[in-house]
């Protein structure tokens, strides 16, 4: 009974951290609006082009105030493609990139907690 109730809970934490969100996109949307993302523009436009965005988090730096905001799309696949979020019960993937600004200007997009490095950061500058 109690690998029973182990099994249950490990099966539970797999589904849960693949799960899909409120926020996330149809694939297709987001394949459209992401051609439109450009290094350089403002959170602004970032804003229109994906308002469902998730704010991430910031940290202070050399260049000031980076924050960070998450969008994701997620959609069904019969065979695994190699996608790391991956709910195996479903056959739903999950793609999530995270956007980075500073000073109000996109720097950097990129894999989930990918911040920018000094060298980065100074180019942005």
């Amino acid at each position: 009974m109690k690998i029973l109730k182990v099994f249950f809970a490990l099966t539970l934490g797999l589904v849960s951290s693949c799960a899909v969100t409120e926020f996330d996109l149809d694939r297709e949307v987001y394949e459209r609006q992401i051609k439109q993302v450009r290094l350089g523009m403002s959170f602004d436009e970032f804003q229109n082009l994906f308002p469902q965005r998730i704010s991430r988090g910031a940290i202070k730096s050399n260049v000031g105030t980076i924050a960070a905001y998450e969008v994701a799309y997620a959609y069904y696949s019969f065979a695994a493609t190699g996608v790391e979020r991956r709910n195996t019960i479903t056959g739903t993937e999950r793609v999530v990139t995270w956007f980075f600004f500073a000073n109000d200007r996109l720097i950097k997009t990129g894999e989930v907690d990918a911040w920018p490095t000094e060298a980065e950061l100074n180019v942005a500058r």
